[in-house]
């Protein structure tokens, strides 16, 4: 198989691609919102709502990708990333519910939006490829837009002690030295991408960097819904799509 020979790391490659999506992240006014201190009840609500089936999803496909796994540290990695979600990741939930003025409980039974549902489906789709490469490059923007998004609100000062979503903004923030998990999960799938792409062949890379954009796009969807209250057209026709 032929080796990259690039001297550009391929992580460095796929954030540069990404910079465009990322810098719409950051100018998306459910985001702004979160820095200012404001945003709506209805779109608390929907995000959190969404986030919850989302990433309930996520720790099935987790789960599936151990299985796939023979080197006992890798499977440590999204163990230890189940566990993140399933134990801590609930955190940012309860802040959201807080401020809006709901109980967190009554947020756990929606059903995936269409863009949630995308998302899912695009994530069993780079499982079934059955690369490591294109499984890890689908799932990398979902813990690294976070980590840019609080890095930048913590550069500009966002975290304030009046902001009502500090705590929100310190809990993703890589610096936090009260949880390094975050940037230590971060840098390894990083290094983990880095350690695939050294010895994938240019059509493998293309694929991959492919799952990492339409992730980092789905990424910035995720607020757009959120923000909008997006749902089915035709929901009522549609029916519950967990069923």
């Amino acid at each position: 198989m032929e080796k990259r020979r690039d001297v550009m790391l391929f992580s460095k490659e796929l954030i540069s691609s990404a910079t465009p999506i990322m810098t719409a992240i950051h100018q998306h006014p459910f985001v702004q919102g979160i820095g200012d201190g404001f945003v709506e009840d209805a779109a608390l609500i929907s995000y959190v709502e969404q986030d919850y089936r989302y990433l309930t999803e996520f720790i099935k496909i987790y789960a599936g990708v151990v299985t796939k796994l023979n080197d006992r540290l890798e499977m440590k990695y999204f163990t230890n990333s189940m566990d993140f979600i399933l134990n801590s990741e609930s955190h940012p939930h309860h802040i959201f519910c807080d401020i809006a003025g709901v109980k967190y409980e009554s947020l756990q039974h929606a059903q995936p939006s269409p863009k949630a549902y995308l998302y899912e489906s695009h994530m069993h789709r780079a499982v079934q490829t059955g690369s490591i490469l294109n499984i890890l490059c689908a799932f990398q923007p979902c813990p690294w837009t976070y980590s840019e998004i609080a890095d930048k609100l913590v550069k500009e000062h966002k975290n304030s002690n009046d902001n009502p979503f500090k705590e929100w903004i310190e809990f993703y923030h890589t610096n936090q030295s009260q949880s390094p998990e975050e940037k230590t999960f971060t840098e390894k799938f990083f290094n983990w991408i880095d350690k695939l792409a050294a010895n994938a062949s240019p059509k493998e890379l293309k694929t991959a960097k492919k799952f990492f954009l339409i992730s980092c796009e789905l990424e910035f969807e995720f607020w757009e819904q959120a923000f909008y209250q997006q749902n089915w057209r035709f929901a009522n026709l549609i029916g519950n799509t967990n069923e």
